[in-house]
């Protein structure tokens, strides 16, 4: 990092730091709306120090950041979803190009594919919230106004689980990513939706092979 870029950002940690700890020892504090109680007491009897150290913590890529960061690289997709129950899936290729952005903080993906002969672009973040301890994403796309919002974690097998709210013209449905990772140069994606029943139907899937 470039020296004036450190000390950027040591100027707008401390700034930060001061106005959090002033927030928290201020008269008002114990009237902040939708803020834990417990958590408004923890900021309370942090000194300044503690504070800095804590916004340190947040701030710092770690183990979460560097799985992420493996999926950094240009991908070759093969999509495969069901539109219509009574007919074979709909099948597309596209590509997905991965790059880490904010110091490791996030990837971000690039995707672009011909679905049911229109071009199809969208973009994805991914990263890790340290202080709530799970996987974040956002997703947009072409074929919508909408922006996506996703987090999840990794199951017991392995998969990193993601959970979500689609849009479609039906309303609001909640949605669901499951990541497979086959080895480092092949992932799917498979996607599901909540059925009224509370059961999930898998509606599609994407292969991404590393190039």
């Amino acid at each position: 990092m470039h020296t004036k870029s450190i000390i950027a950002f040591t100027a707008g940690a401390l700034t930060a730091g001061s106005l959090a700890f002033l927030i928290a020892a201020g008269p008002e504090h114990d009237e902040h709306k939708g803020m834990d109680h417990d958590t408004d007491n923890a900021m309370g009897e942090m000194n300044q120090d503690d504070m800095m150290e804590q916004m340190m913590r947040l701030a710092t890529p770690n183990e979460h950041h560097a799985k992420l960061l493996k999926a950094v690289g240009s991908w070759t997709a093969h999509s495969s979803f069901v539109m219509d129950p009574a007919a074979p899936p709909t099948e597309s290729e596209g590509t997905m190009v991965v790059e880490s952005v904010l110091g490791g903080r996030y990837i971000v993906s690039h995707f672009k594919m011909d679905f049911m002969g229109q071009p199809f672009e969208g973009i994805g973040y991914n990263g890790y919230d340290i202080a709530h301890e799970q996987y974040i994403g956002t997703w947009a796309d072409s074929m919508s106004t909408k922006i996506t919002y996703m987090t999840g974690n990794y199951d017991d097998e392995g998969n990193l689980v993601m959970i979500g709210t689609a849009t479609t013209p039906m309303g609001d449905n909640p949605m669901k990513i499951v990541s497979t990772v086959i080895n480092e140069n092949k992932t799917v994606d498979k996607f599901y939706d909540k059925m009224p029943d509370g059961t999930w139907f898998n509606s599609g899937s994407i292969t991404y092979t590393r190039d």
